[in-house]
């Protein structure tokens, strides 16, 4: 569903989409699909104490063969490009490289994720499978890549091009013109997103970090798969600080109840590759809604780099949450400093991450590769 506001809120092109996401029938989409899958006792094995072993092996050679269904549902939809997401790595990746080249069209791989995140890998073929999201990278005819971060990973290429994520549309509904007065001394501080990984327990530390300071501050998080401790999960729901999923239009509502949007970013080693080269939706969502915004993350990471260059977010590049309380507290206690932020959000979005603008370049990288 990564490029959902890219292809199906906009009608630019003609779209099918041949997919193993089985629960995209539960969305009703408006365009044709085919939900194909891979070889049943392979699902089964994939289950078993020898799952990591499956996992990685069917991501090794699955894509190696096109299913029946989708190269005859392809040959009869006869599309000018075929298009693949190239990371987080799964083997249709490798099979839509098959596929456009068995019907000679342009490739398109789009690179949001680098290729093991959230994804289960043996250790031992790890390598491997990077050297295959590397090999379809070169392989591409347009490579759409996240992040300068992600461009510089990768390497050279022919034909690539640093697409952001294209975030909402702003709505002076929704985005306050004027910063709404901080009531009862205490401060409310959002974060809507992913909650898997290593973000879970980053908010777990900071609100633990936030009891006995010298100003209230409430916490909501919004989004799915927490990862932090069943102590503190209990606690955040009995307390309503966790909201749980929200469908867009809602989450737009209840951020408006926000003093302060949050966006962590991991500092560990082992998340370091990720957060170099990953461009956070979330982070250019926060943009349409009229609040200051706090980048809690390492200094390599793209978000902390951009809202650096645009002054349009506080920035905490210390990993104690300590520290990243202490951020929050002043920006409770400074107007001026939470009025800039968002003028300067603004800015940002209109300058060089107005959804217009991302999808406009999107179409023009598109027309590129398909003759006249």
């Amino acid at each position: 569903m990564a490029f959902h506001r890219h292809f199906v809120e906009r009608s630019d092109v003609d779209l099918f989409v041949a997919t193993t996401e089985a629960r995209l029938p539960q969305h009703e989409p408006s365009y044709p699909y085919l939900i194909f899958d891979q070889p049943a006792w392979l699902e089964r094995m994939t289950r078993t104490r020898l799952g990591p072993w499956f996992d990685s092996f069917k991501d090794l050679l699955l894509g190696n063969f096109i299913p029946k269904a989708v190269l005859d549902a392809a040959k009869d939809f006869q599309p000018d490009v075929i298009m693949t997401i190239g990371g987080s790595w799964d083997w249709t990746s490798q099979m839509a490289r098959r596929l456009a080249a068995k019907l000679r069209v342009p490739l398109i791989a789009s690179f949001n994720d680098w290729f093991d995140y959230s994804i289960i890998i043996h250790p031992l073929l790890k390598p491997i499978e990077e050297l295959m999201f590397r090999s379809l990278y070169r392989a591409s005819d347009l490579a759409l890549c996240t992040s300068e971060g992600m461009r510089d990973a990768l390497g050279d290429h022919r034909n690539s091009h640093v697409l952001y994520p294209i975030g909402s549309m702003f709505n002076d509904q929704h985005g306050a013109k004027e910063l709404p007065k901080i009531s009862n001394g205490s401060l409310n501080v959002a974060f809507a997103g992913n909650m898997s990984d290593w973000y879970g327990p980053m908010l777990e530390s900071l609100v633990n970090a936030s009891e006995n300071v010298s100003a209230p501050i409430n916490y909501r998080f919004y989004g799915g798969n927490p990862s932090w401790s069943e102590a503190f999960d209990l606690h955040a729901r009995e307390s309503g600080m966790y909201c749980g999923y929200l469908p867009f239009e809602r989450l737009r509502e209840e951020i408006q109840n926000a003093d302060l949007l949050l966006l962590p970013m991991g500092f560990a080693k082992e998340s370091a590759q990720v957060e170099k080269t990953s461009f956070k939706t979330k982070f250019l969502d926060y943009l349409t809604y009229g609040r200051p915004i706090l980048v809690w993350g390492p200094d390599y990471c793209s978000a902390v780099q951009v809202a650096r260059e645009f002054d349009s977010a506080e920035i905490c590049v210390d990993s104690n949450p300590y520290v990243a309380v202490q951020k929050i507290l002043e920006l409770k206690d400074s107007t001026d400093r939470r009025r800039s932020l968002v003028h300067q959000a603004n800015r940002m979005y209109q300058d060089r991450f107005h959804p217009e603008k991302i999808h406009a370049a999107l179409l023009e990288k598109i027309r590129q590769l398909i003759p006249a």
